[in-house]
């Protein structure tokens, strides 16, 4: 069950010190569920002595399919009701907060243990967000800050219509209310060595898009340009050598919310590289480093 809730979940830079809003739908993506950013892009950075801000964007699934083959074969269809989301993100520096929308409810009180936390309710086929943020202290040591989110997901109207019902059994807890725990481990917040730039907030808003970086950097043979576009727009990738000689362009066609581009360059020699992304209006630019 964990790797059926992950998988619908997932399925989940700029200098300027201007705060990201927290706007539930601001980025999305196709997906029927999903966490954005995901965790091949995960959270920015973090620099100390500078403000920090990283927003998740959440769509909570309508429904999924659940698979058994043991003592029958079927196929489960469960509605989901609700991801219920732990606020206290385990080993979340102590320097940055929570907040969300919608709100998060204070715990319920003894006697509801499933509740008894500051939480975050997402009802089924609904968007949210959760933003991080707050002051980095500037004597912060470098390091990774790994984190992890708990949740639940409360599940109904659980029921088949193939092998079981062939053998007389019409559907499985379909009135009952059942859950399934889980957690998201694969976020981190990296605090850089200074000097540094901040790096937590997005252009999204300013430009509706924003160029997130490749990986890897440095690079020996390939590597992954990484971009959010608030819509479906076309874009133009640029990248150049030190000497300002063009060595690749390519015209993409960019959906709304993450995208990825990947650039083959075993036949580059060794250097910085400067890449940029153009949709008609505004360029945003980065560097790669090739080092064989």
């Amino acid at each position: 069950m964990k790797k059926i809730i992950l998988s619908i979940l997932v399925g989940l830079s700029a200098f300027s010190t201007q705060a990201q809003v927290c706007v539930p739908g601001t980025l999305t993506t196709t997906a029927n569920a999903y966490i954005l950013p995901d965790s091949a892009t995960n959270f920015y950075h973090g620099c100390p002595g500078t403000n920090y801000n990283q927003i998740l964007y959440i769509k909570a699934a309508k429904d999924t399919v659940i698979n058994i083959t043991s003592p029958f074969t079927a196929t489960l269809t469960a509605k989901i009701d609700s991801f219920v989301v732990d606020a206290n993100i385990t080993g979340l520096p102590s320097y940055l907060t929570v907040e969300s929308v919608p709100s998060t409810l204070a715990p319920a009180g003894a006697g509801s243990p499933k509740s008894n936390y500051t939480r975050l309710v997402i009802p089924g086929d609904s968007l949210a967000c959760v933003k991080v943020s707050g002051a980095i202290p500037g004597a912060t040591a470098a390091g990774t800050n790994n984190l992890s989110i708990n949740l639940r997901v409360y599940l109904s109207n659980i029921h088949s219509t193939d092998a079981l019902v062939d053998i007389g059994i019409p559907g499985i807890y379909p009135n009952r209310m059942t859950d399934t725990t889980t957690s998201i481990g694969y976020y981190s917040i990296v605090i850089d060595p200074t000097p540094c730039w901040p790096s937590a907030v997005s252009n999204l808003e300013k430009y509706n898009f924003d160029l997130l970086g490749n990986t890897p950097n440095p690079l020996n043979a390939s590597t992954r340009i990484t971009f959010l576009s608030a819509k479906a727009d076309v874009y133009d990738l640029r990248i150049v050598d030190a000497m300002g000689e063009v060595v690749f362009t390519k015209n993409i066609k960019a959906a709304a919310g993450i995208n990825y581009v990947n650039i083959e360059a075993s036949a580059y020699s060794n250097g910085v590289y400067m890449y940029s992304l153009n949709n008609g209006k505004n360029i945003l630019s980065s560097k790669m480093q090739i080092s064989k």
